[in-house]
């Protein structure tokens, strides 16, 4: 049998020279982490892509020279100006990194282009990702289809994901989000509320205080840390009478609470906690209620996913952090679907099974859509899917879904 040779034998030390094989010039890894962006219309959220929070969130605003501070995109200021804002305060050393921009399907075609020449212009970025926030705020829950309600700050609009596919033709959208519960609270804080003073009287809200309000974010503190969505009947109770107001012959509704305003003090009563939500559920001609999105969007998706759809509710957004939101959001579906005074009950009568995704003790609702984002950002498929610096320099602008629809035609 044949020695094998080693390393040290004369058959290998005497023979031909061991000349490695040649496989090739390796490129170097850039094992650096993706950034995820998410750029809301109230706060901004960014971190790294693996990574299950974000590493800050920030207002969306910018300081102008006089100190007062305005949105990042606002509609009355000219392109130019609204790039060199982008500029100065994007928060990040980018440069020849990957990013996931997180943006909702209805953002403007000129601000997704601003941004883009931003990053690639100025921050030298190697590649850039708009990824639609509802879809990827499925990836969390490990579904591929769902209903996505992202209650934002300025409106709520609600997209169907089927198999990975957003149905764009079935969104609804409406103007009822954070702002709308803001506005709701301090119209009822100056007809109800009221502030003790440092001698002890009590006094209503005037003007000066609706001014030190909007200076402090006093009503999104009272909103946030004071109000909860109502149950489905205390809500008939006070649509029937108004039983449940101050001083009502209703169920006693919950405590007031006492804030500091300056050297005086703001009470918040029940009343006002209680019942600041509703305009999430106001029936009126102008505008739809949020039950009434939701049904709407599902009635123009196929009859076949319409079940599926309703046991499948994703619920994103600041807003949709409200206690007893789910409760009172499922109570309403269920009731209009079997009213027979409403026109969902022919269509959509026979569903009585409404189910939401959601991990307790959890904030995932406020960080969900960049969540999503996070984890598309660690996949290797995330360079094949981005924008990359050559191609923007090629055609200076960021391609959508509306062109391929132009350039197939």
């Amino acid at each position: 049998m044949a020695e094998t040779p080693t390393a040290g034998s004369p058959r290998l030390s005497r023979g031909r020279r061991y000349v490695p094989m040649n496989v090739g010039r390796f490129e170097p890894i850039d094992n650096r982490q993706a950034l995820v962006i998410e750029i809301g219309n109230r706060f901004t959220k960014v971190g790294c892509a693996g990574e299950y929070l974000p590493q800050a969130i920030i207002r969306t605003e910018v300081s102008s020279c006089k100190g007062k501070m305005f949105p990042v995109f606002e509609k009355n200021r000219d392109e130019t100006e609204q790039y060199r804002y982008i500029v100065r305060h994007l928060l990040i050393t980018p440069k020849d990194r990957r990013l996931v921009i997180v943006e909702s399907v209805m953002s403007p075609t000129a601000e997704r282009n601003l941004l883009a020449k931003a990053l690639f212009e100025a921050f030298e970025v190697a590649s850039v990702l708009f990824a639609p926030s509802h879809l990827l705020a499925t990836f969390p829950y490990g579904t591929k289809t769902a209903l996505v309600i992202d209650i934002g700050y300025k409106e709520t609009l609600i997209l169907p994901i089927i198999e990975g596919v957003t149905v764009l033709n079935a969104w609804e959208v409406s103007s009822v989000g954070g702002r709308r519960i803001e506005e709701r609270a301090l119209d009822l804080l100056r007809k109800h509320g009221r502030i003790i003073t440092c001698k002890g009287t009590t006094r209503e809200i005037n003007d000066d205080d609706v001014a030190i309000f909007a200076k402090n974010r006093t009503v999104e503190d009272v909103v946030v840390r004071c109000c909860f969505v109502t149950s489905f009947d205390r809500s008939g109770q006070q649509a029937s009478s108004e039983g449940v107001g101050p001083g009502g012959d209703a169920a006693e509704g919950p405590a007031e609470i006492q804030l500091r305003h300056g050297d005086e003090i703001l009470v918040v009563p029940g009343y006002v906690r209680e019942f600041v939500a509703e305009v999430l559920f106001d029936y009126n001609e102008d505008e739809k209620s949020l039950p009434q999105l939701i049904l709407d969007c599902v009635l123009k998706c196929s009859i076949d996913c319409r079940r599926k759809l309703l046991e499948s509710l994703i619920l994103t957004g600041g807003s949709a952090r409200m206690k007893g939101l789910y409760a009172r959001l499922k109570d309403e579906l269920k009731q209009m679907v079997k009213s027979p005074d409403r026109s969902y009950a022919s269509k959509l009568g026979n569903i009585d099974s409404f189910k939401f995704y959601l991990y307790p003790n959890t904030p995932l609702e406020m960080i969900a859509n960049w969540l999503g984002g996070s984890m598309f950002g660690a996949l290797e498929v995330l360079q094949y899917r981005s924008t990359s610096r050559d191609d923007w320099t090629a055609r200076k602008t960021i391609p959508d879904w509306t062109n391929v629809v132009v350039q197939g035609a």
